[in-house]
């Protein structure tokens, strides 16, 4: 299974990045609201199902229905892969349904999140993970060195379902300020809205990938029903 490669979906970044992502190993997409991290998520699970690959859905921000809805707007209906037990939406609102102590925080326990998903990911026998959004699971109040040790906890028990290969979301940050959770994956997404030419496009940076002989390089990409996350020739940015 080393250096074996699954696509994310989107055939253009397929090529660019040697045939996809790496089995077994966790990516990043990074965004603010409305970049298309959503999107690249489910495409990347869509493309799973296609290929007969059960896939797992945290939802971390919304309902599943609302998931639900969002992939029917894009042409993907997701109902019938759940009616198969191929596919599942995970409501992750109850781990944050606990009061904190008086004085205290609320804190999430990440070491039942682990324990869940491995059962998730055993139960139904999924090879792909998508966390969306990552970050409310890990950044609260509490002390840095907690915050780094429960961010770790999360990364290395998905690492521990090697299997999976896990494609979590998270908010963009300043570029000056990297989040610990950068640094524990295989490769990172930045998605951005740019204005150019008095209109707004989006881009997609590659900024790392583990094991892939690339450049870092910028590309625009357009949404479009029935395909998802479509890349445009980087030299049409320039025009």
């Amino acid at each position: 299974m080393k250096n074996q490669r699954i696509p994310t979906g989107i055939p253009e970044l397929d090529r660019i990045i040697e045939g996809g992502l790496r089995i077994g190993k966790s990516y990043l997409v990074i965004g603010e609201p409305g970049t298309g991290k959503t999107v690249f998520a489910l495409q990347f699970l869509v493309n799973g199902l296609m290929n007969k690959e059960k896939g797992l859905y945290v939802a971390i921000d919304e309902k599943p229905a609302d998931v639900m809805e969002q992939a029917k707007s894009l042409g993907w209906d997701l109902a019938p892969f759940i009616d198969a037990k191929e596919f599942l939406i995970l409501d992750a609102s109850a781990y944050f349904g606990g009061r904190a102590a008086e004085g205290q925080a609320r804190s999430i326990d990440v070491q039942r999140v682990v324990t869940d998903l491995s059962n998730y990911i055993s139960r139904l026998g999924a090879s792909r993970v998508v966390i969306d959004p990552v970050g409310p699971l890990l950044f609260s109040r509490d002390s840095m060195s907690r915050v780094l040790d429960q961010t770790r906890l999360l990364f290395y028990g998905l690492q521990a379902n090697a299997g999976t290969t896990n494609l979590l979301t998270t908010y963009a940050v300043e570029r000056q300020i990297r989040g610990i959770e950068e640094y524990l994956v295989s490769g990172t997404f930045f998605l951005e809205m740019e204005r150019v030419n008095r209109r707004f496009v989006r881009t997609v940076t590659i900024e790392k990938m583990r094991s892939t002989a690339l450049a870092p390089g910028q590309f625009v990409f357009d949404i479009i029903a029935d395909r998802g996350i479509v890349l445009r020739d980087a030299a049409e940015r320039a025009s």
